[in-house]
């Protein structure tokens, strides 16, 4: 795994984390303080592009304009710290830690032809981290955890047991959102971009290419429900809109181009 170190922090951290309504689940101060630990550790593993990058710029700019599309009133009492930042690397991904940072790979953006598209991707990963879907996902797998622990002392398993119990259940941060999770970040981030400005098909069309593209799948689609039937979610409810959508807008050329100055191979572009 590529955040192994920065996975097993987040692990580590939450477990002292301070107890809430739900005694595995981190209260949302908690859920900032595991993603800013985490952050920093992913800094320190992966090439990050400097603040003054044109894709850097580019992303932060567009992510702010998504923000501002939730109410101020919400925002306040949201308390998330977000963060954008671009990794240095081919990887066709995106992912949001607890509490606000969320990254792009130069892949991803690699396979982007339009603003909308960006703007599709941000709401999703935001909603995410809006809707704690991080901390739920823990929560249950803490509640497995305990009753996993109890049966093997039931059972009066021996520390080896234990041992590899403890590392197998660990490899659940590795798995992607659950297909509620996902459902969700569709839908409200549908609305985000719709309140923002943008053309909501820009989502879609990046759930297409990664349809047509199949293997691995990128961890900010998932694959509850694969990503096809998600675009054609999409499509249904942008068709059902009583308003017009504005035409998706292309990126700039100097963020078209990737890190090493060379162009891209263009993506699939809805124009409607």
């Amino acid at each position: 795994m590529r955040f192994a170190t920065a996975t097993l922090c987040l692990a580590g951290l939450a477990l002292a984390a301070a107890p809430s309504a739900d005694i595995f689940r981190p209260s949302k101060e908690d859920q900032v303080k595991l993603g800013q630990r985490a952050s920093e550790s992913i800094r320190k593993e992966e090439k990050i592009l400097p603040d003054t990058h044109p894709r850097v710029l580019f992303l932060r700019r567009v992510a702010n304009k998504v923000l501002d599309a939730i109410p101020a009133k919400e925002r306040e009492k949201e308390l998330w710290k977000f963060s954008f930042d671009v990794i240095d690397s081919k990887d066709v991904n995106a992912f949001a830690l607890p509490g606000g940072p969320i990254y792009f790979f130069n892949g991803l953006i690699d396979k982007m032809e339009t603003e909308d598209q960006l703007a599709g991707v941000l709401a999703h990963e935001i909603t995410h981290i809006r809707n704690q879907h991080w901390a739920s996902s823990y929560a249950d797998t803490m509640k497995r955890r305990m009753g996993l622990t109890l049966v093997l002392t039931l059972l009066n398993a021996n520390d080896t047991v234990f041992s590899v119990a403890g590392v197998a259940d660990e490899l659940i941060f590795d798995l992607p959102y659950s297909r509620k999770h996902e459902t969700e970040s569709d839908r409200v981030g549908f609305d985000l971009v719709v309140k923002a400005g943008y053309n909501p098909r820009g989502l879609a069309d990046m759930m297409r290419v990664f349809a047509k593209e199949g293997g691995k799948t990128p961890e900010f689609v998932s694959t509850h429900p694969e990503p096809g039937k998600r675009a054609e979610a999409i499509e249904r409810r942008a068709s059902e809109l009583k308003v017009a959508l504005p035409e998706q807008r292309p990126l700039p050329a100097n963020v078209r181009q990737s890190a090493n100055g060379q162009g891209v191979k263009a993506g699939t572009k809805s124009g409607r």
